[in-house]
């Protein structure tokens, strides 16, 4: 099977949540251990784009800082896919816990059944799922040119790539949407994370004693 990597965005500051979410406990470990660590058993490599300082204690990870500082989420993709030596890189968040290893399997395919597309992304609720999408490495020009713009909106380079746009109603047969793309926007989402993590691990014992 074809390379593919995965890149980490852990930067951001996470205004809404009022302090750094990739840090907060989750899991037995913090939310970005939890985050990297699936993504580790699942692609080639894992490029997590941050601070050096702040996410030292990713002591395997390969941690990139911002080629463009003070650029947000669509610098952290640049920066990703310029270290990354893989043609297709899964981009994801430090937010969005329980994508899992069945969607990477299907977003892997849908990038075999689409080779002509630089960027597949989901939908979900009507709009699409920047953070949860794969991209080509090709696009670096066109994003790079997109920052040096100032055109700093995360879906800015969107226009002028060619996208595969998996539906919701396709999604929504193999997947639990809300669950599948949760993310952790304010404090109060933690307590909906840990009854999604509750009843991951009441399935994990059903099924270990039956």
């Amino acid at each position: 099977m074809t390379q593919m990597n995965a890149v980490l965005l852990a930067g951001g500051a996470s205004s809404r949540f009022g302090s750094d979410k990739a840090l907060i406990p989750f899991a037995g470990m913090r939310l970005i251990e939890y985050i990297y660590h699936n993504l580790n058993s699942n692609f080639d490599r894992v490029i997590v784009v941050g601070s050096k300082k702040d996410y030292s204690f990713l002591k395997e990870a390969e941690i990139r800082e911002d080629i463009y500082q003070n650029c947000g989420p669509l610098a952290g993709i640049y920066t990703g896919l310029y270290f990354s030596d893989s043609s297709y890189n899964f981009v994801c968040g430090c937010d969005m816990p329980f994508l899992n290893k069945n969607y990477f399997d299907f977003i892997k395919r849908e990038r075999t059944l689409n080779p002509e597309a630089e960027i597949i992304v989901p939908q979900f609720n009507g709009y699409l799922e920047p953070l949860a999408a794969l991209y080509r490495r090709s696009l670096l020009p066109v994003i790079k040119k997109e920052i040096l713009n100032n055109n700093l909106r995360l879906k800015s380079f969107y226009p002028e790539s060619r996208k595969k746009v998996i539906k919701e109603e396709i999604l929504k047969r193999k997947f639990n949407l809300k669950k599948l793309f949760f993310n952790l926007n304010y404090p109060e989402d933690q307590n909906e994370a840990l009854k999604y993590l509750n009843k991951e691990a009441g399935s994990f014992e059903k099924d270990r004693n039956y």
